[in-house]
């Protein structure tokens, strides 16, 4: 009778469910220099900081209704940024070629992404005849597929 109580203890303990603990993410203070780079660009934003992959810091921020990412070196020199937009608010010039070349296509959301090293470009995710598939449209209103 004891071994048999003792077994069914330990697969009670056993089974008891672990508590994960959550860690709460903290928000990153950027250096003074990449701050100072980010209000001449973005002047009167408000940003929350982090650091990315490559020791990047990462400003997110809402401009003119546009959830905005701004990313600069340590030494304050800007690297990129990506501009989020929901389907039905990606500017007219960029949603109506896209329209143009897919006339039967959904457009999804896009993001305005602009780097140090490329032109400005569209990434603008559709839906066209049951197939997902992303476009980019550079500034010129060319598409790239």
């Amino acid at each position: 009778m004891a071994l048999i109580s003792s077994g069914t203890t330990f697969a009670q303990k056993k089974s008891a469910k672990k508590t994960k603990k959550v860690v709460a993410k903290t928000e990153q203070v950027a250096p003074v220099v990449v701050k100072d780079a980010f209000q001449q660009n973005f002047s009167g934003s408000e940003a929350k900081w982090s650091k990315n992959y490559s020791g990047h810091w990462v400003a997110n921020f809402t401009k003119e209704e546009v959830k905005t990412t701004a990313e600069y070196d340590a030494d304050g020199k800007w690297v990129a940024t990506r501009s989020a937009y929901e389907g039905n608010t990606l500017p007219e010039t960029v949603a109506t070629k896209v329209k143009s070349k897919y006339p039967d296509a959904t457009i999804k959301d896009g993001w305005k992404i602009e780097r140090s090293d490329v032109a400005a470009y569209y990434k603008v995710n559709i839906q066209n005849n049951g197939t997902e598939k992303a476009v980019l449209i550079n500034e010129a209103g060319t598409i790239v597929e």
